[in-house]
């Protein structure tokens, strides 16, 4: 074996310990050809004919063939060999950006170089990645020679970075099957034993039982425990470390003493049994995440600060990306209700730095293409007017509630009862139910269950049982692994099941005619015009002289009030300075500050921009601030056209999208502005 290379190594130890695999999945996880992969087994069956084992093909798997009193030998043998020696190029990588991530001192390359037994040189291949990787998230790696390796940039980045890095690194399957005691997989445990220590996660695996039975604060989203037992492990190494979290007061008092503060003390409670005292930042901190999705806001607290009402924001969503796809989506009370409660706790998420987990954003693009990109561009064109991105596993969800409407409209009779194990919530089987009604008109009752109530859940003797992710290994009952899309090749497995032929096909594909949004459209089109050259028309550039926010913002409002753009100067004054307030107005890295508030204080939309004599520092994501010397303002009414919303969300997205736009509002003339504003509503949008 002392002859074997690592990746010859890491695919033998593969086979012992995790039992059957495919060669592609070798090939992905050690990111080369699946004819490379043959050689490297040629290669180890020569090795392995010495000890009366053999390799060979059952189906699609690679399966060991021998004694077991062989085999155990061999498996012996790995017992000599450090588990970090046989991680790949990209789990070293994985591993190197988690310890950065986490060390409170630098950290000399020469250290990782002798931890995964390669040379200096390699190394510093894998930081050239790292550090780009560390540039998307608003961190930076500092590279000295004698002073070593340091990552530089807030804890809250930090942290969102490691859970990120971690979510990219294991497909979620896995990562459940770890904290549910049922992995073997040796990259993934040496991961949490090198960057929080056995010890500590199993003590935290442990307190995570403790919140499930005891308190019941934990749901039945496994995605959302294994967050919870993800940030439970950073607070706790963290304040270890006498590096704990630094947020702002107000933020640490409202969080604190909001309505659910049961979760609080439970959390405390179970801390307390373990011996363990966390600072009010870092509970704060765990409240934030946990309750991520309870919606702390329950009511529209944080749309009506951000200068929208979110049932407006709602049905305008739902309006484009009917008309993007010509199809009929009925906004009824369901869909409604189910993406506000949504979008609520997405707005906070969004001004607090967060984002949700999707694991199966993948198979929504790709099976649901035209519907997910239609989202996509709608929640663009209605969220960047208040300078909010959507991230893409936020857009994944509100496509699931979209396509969920949809095939509930095409729901068709019904007798079987069929359960559906999902990891990801109750959320996640939305679509599939759907579909699953839409192509068998003999599912009458479909029910969603975690993979923790799994074995409970099957007991209620459903006719059929389904999972979005491989369970096979860990229950004896017959349960047929699909995707959540059902691809044709589902639909075939599942059909076969119940013993029928495939129903019609999704509503999705079911378009209108051309003419379905024609009536009228010409008298329409005519005042969507009208209204929007007028906007440009009242274009303003001027340059203001101010030295805060506050009175920048009392200079703007005098000049719209003298230039008879506004009714009552002091509602929009209060409008403007709540949105300022929750801190996402910049546009981050460009100095440049966007306002857009919807009013009853005016006659007609406007756009302007405003030039500031001297930078002026503004609250942005993250608890940062950042240096500003132009703001464009962009008011809209209450009741304003769809063309016109539309079309400032055309505007306002091109400013993350174009650096272009961006130097020509700071530094372009009147006439520079209009016209490159005008082009870009012009511009028809790439699908």
């Amino acid at each position: 074996m002392d002859a074997f290379t690592v990746r010859q190594k890491f695919i033998l130890s593969s086979l012992i310990e995790k039992g059957p695999l495919s060669i592609k999945d070798l090939s992905q996880q050690i990111d080369v050809s699946d004819r490379t992969i043959m050689r490297e087994l040629a290669t180890i069956n020569d090795w392995l004919k010495k000890h009366k084992l053999h390799i060979f093909k059952n189906g699609d798997n690679l399966v060991i063939r021998g004694n077991q009193s062989d085999l155990e030998a061999i498996r012996k043998r790995f017992d000599g060999i450090p588990p970090l020696w046989l991680l790949t190029q990209e789990q070293r990588q994985v591993l190197i950006t988690a310890q950065l991530l986490l060390s409170k001192e630098p950290i000399k390359s020469a250290y990782f170089g002798s931890q995964f037994n390669v040379v200096e040189g390699t190394i510093i291949f894998y930081l050239d990645k790292i550090e780009s990787w560390l540039r998307t998230k608003n961190l930076k790696l500092i590279r000295r020679r004698g002073y070593g390796l340091e990552i530089i940039g807030s804890d809250w980045s930090k942290r969102n970075a490691f859970a990120e890095l971690l979510y990219n690194y294991k497909s979620i399957s896995e990562l459940l099957a770890f904290l549910y005691e049922d992995n073997n997989d040796y990259s993934l445990h040496a991961f949490f034993e090198v960057t929080f220590g056995k010890k500590l996660v199993a003590s935290v695996k442990g307190m995570m039982k403790q919140l499930y039975s005891e308190s019941r604060m934990l749901k039945d989203n496994d995605v959302d425990n294994f967050s919870t037992f993800i940030h439970l492990l950073l607070a706790i190494e963290r304040t270890r470390s006498n590096m704990p979290i630094e947020l702002p007061e107000d933020i640490v008092k409202d969080t604190l003493f909001m309505n659910d503060f049961s979760i609080i003390k439970d959390l405390k409670n179970v801390l307390h049994e373990n011996e363990i005292e966390l600072p009010e930042s870092e509970l704060a901190y765990l409240a934030i995440h946990l309750m991520e999705d309870r919606n702390i806001y329950s009511d529209d607290t944080i749309p009506k600060e951000l200068g929208f009402d979110l049932e407006d924001a709602v049905h305008e969503i739902v309006s484009i990306t009917s008309k993007r796809l010509n199809i009929p989506i009925a906004c009824d009370n369901q869909l409604i209700s189910g993406l506000g409660q949504h979008i609520n706790p997405a707005l906070y998420r969004l001004t607090m730095g967060l984002e949700v987990r999707n694991p199966i954003i993948n198979d929504i693009k790709e099976y649901y293409k035209e519907l997910y990109e239609a989202v996509d561009y709608a929640c663009k064109v209605v969220f960047s007017k208040y300078n909010l991105i959507l991230p893409t596993n936020e857009v994944g969800y509100v496509t699931m509630h979209i396509g969920a409407a949809i095939e509930r409209h095409h729901g068709i009779e019904s007798k079987l009862r069929v359960l559906v194990i999902c990891p990801n919530g109750i959320s996640t089987v939305k679509i599939l139910c759907g579909k699953l009604k839409s192509k068998f008109p003999e599912i009458d009752e479909v029910d969603a269950c975690s993979l923790r109530e799994m074995d409970e859940k099957i007991k209620e003797n459903y006719d059929i049982v389904l999972s979005t992710v491989d369970v096979s290994k860990k229950s004896a009952s017959e349960i047929l692994f699909i995707s959540p899309f059902l691809p044709s090749k589902d639909i075939e497995k599942v059909g076969v099941l119940i013993k029928n032929k495939m129903g019609e096909g999704s509503g999705l594909k079911k378009s209108r005619p051309a003419g379905f949004y024609a009536a009228n459209a010409e008298a329409e089109a005519e005042a969507d015009f009208d209204a929007a050259d007028k906007m440009f028309q009242n274009f303003k550039l001027k340059t203001v002289a101010s030295d805060d926010i506050r009175s920048t913002i009392r200079e703007i409002i005098l000049e719209l009030s003298d230039a008879g753009v506004i009714a009552g100067p002091e509602r929009v004054e209060n409008q403007i300075l709540k949105r300022e307030s929750k801190g996402s107005v910049v546009i981050p890295g460009s100095h440049v500050a966007l306002v857009h508030i919807r009013t009853e204080e005016i006659d007609a939309p406007f756009v302007g921009v405003f030039r500031l004599e001297h930078y002026i520092q503004m609250k942005s994501a993250g608890f940062s601030v950042e240096n500003v010397d132009t703001i464009l303002v962009m008011l809209a009414r209450k009741n304003e056209k769809d063309f016109i919303l539309e079309m400032l969300g055309k505007i306002s997205a091109s400013l993350v999208e174009s650096e272009q736009v961006i130097n020509v509002l700071r530094l372009g003339d009147i006439a520079d502005i209009r016209n490159e504003l005008i082009e870009i509503i012009n511009r028809e949008e790439r699908l």
